[in-house]
């Protein structure tokens, strides 16, 4: 017969009282991590009211091991382009760390050892911080189902990350660099430079999508980071041209950023070589995307229409890239001084002879 010991237990190791509660003859065992009985005799109440709530698995949530989180979270509610980058990351960095061991045992200090390894690897605190933060999710996910395979969540250590990039193309250095790339990618980096559009939805944009005459490019729901269709204008001057251009050199291709009618996938080498030979090496693909987010502003678009053509969904992500440099200042000095001289025109209109000292002198 299976034990049932409704009441469940309380027990000391040492100076610490610890709990037994059984479910379907299964034992849970926790720690109540005080000397205190009082404290054992709390936890034990709140153990027996989530069996009796059926939120208590028998033993399950002791056994559990991180492979089935991480199992779990990759088939989770999250949008598709997210679920393949997390997979990615799943199986390349964090499940041969922590898959074999038992969710229960994870702790702190297992993660910074994570860190520590991933660091000697040559990665950043940032890219450190995204991967423990999917364990985290697995983790909270696991705590929330019904009954749970997480019991309690450990913490999880973030750090301050002090490698965010900043860079950006000046228009300089974006003509010495659309000069540079080879032919067919000059139209996927003018659109990219003016609409701050990610390289994933460009990559994915057809002709049909693409109508001259009204000159917008319709961005399909399935295939935008946020799952949202949206649409963004064609500017005259290089995008409409190179538009043209690209579609008169491979009239029957399907994609627009193409090789010879192939869809472009990669194209690391080229970029790197241009960059190379435009004086911008460190330059990434992604700087452009700040890059158009900024230009907008200064352009003087509203941020909602600046998020509706770049794809942004919060104000705080679209805020990451409003970069200030010097040539910001330079505008914000000549705006505020027209401001000023404005003001000091109408002073001067406003003020009457009588206004002065003097007159008041006179006429007392």
């Amino acid at each position: 017969m299976p034990k049932t010991n409704g009441a469940g237990s309380i027990y000391q190791r040492g100076n610490i009282w610890w709990v037994q509660v059984y479910v379907d003859g299964k034992p849970i065992i926790q720690s109540s991590k005080s000397t205190k009985k009082a404290d054992a005799i709390n936890l034990r109440n709140r153990l027996l009211a989530k069996k009796s709530r059926g939120d208590l698995s028998a033993g399950s949530a002791n056994t559990i091991l991180i492979d089935e989180l991480l199992d779990d979270v990759l088939k989770s509610d999250i949008e598709e382009t997210t679920r393949k980058v997390w997979k990615w990351v799943v199986e390349a960095s964090i499940r041969p760390f922590f898959g074999r061991m038992k969710a229960a045992r994870l702790s702190t200090d297992y993660m910074d050892d994570y860190r520590q390894q991933r660091l000697a690897d040559g990665r950043s605190d940032a890219t450190v911080n995204r991967e423990l933060s999917i364990l985290r999710t697995a983790f909270h996910n696991g705590r929330k189902r019904t009954p749970p395979k997480v019991l309690s969540v450990p913490y999880f250590p973030m750090v301050q990350e002090t490698t965010i990039r900043k860079g950006f193309l000046t228009d300089q250095q974006y003509a010495a660099l659309r000069d540079a790339l080879p032919q067919e990618l000059k139209a996927l980096f003018v659109v990219a430079y003016i609409t701050g559009i990610r390289k994933g939805e460009l990559l994915a944009i057809v002709w049909s999508q693409v109508d001259f005459e009204s000159r917008i490019i319709t961005l399909e729901r399935d295939e935008t980071k946020g799952d949202e269709a949206r649409t963004v204008p064609i500017i005259a001057g290089d995008m409409y041209d190179l538009l043209v251009a690209a579609r008169a050199a491979a009239p029957d291709a399907k994609y627009v950023f193409n090789r010879a009618g192939e869809p472009i996938k990669d194209f690391r080498w080229s970029w790197d070589k241009a960059c190379e030979a435009a004086g911008v090496p460190e330059l990434h693909f992604h700087d452009l995307r700040r890059t158009g987010v900024r230009n907008m502003r200064r352009a003087g678009i509203p941020q909602v229409l600046r998020m509706k053509i770049s794809g942004h969904k919060t104000d705080s992500m679209e805020r990451r890239y409003s970069i200030t440099d010097n040539e910001d200042m330079d505008i914000a000095r000549d705006l505020m001084e027209r401001r000023c001289s404005g003001i000091a025109a109408v002073s001067r209109k406003t003020t009457k002879p009588s206004d002065s000292p003097a007159d008041e002198k006179k006429t007392g």
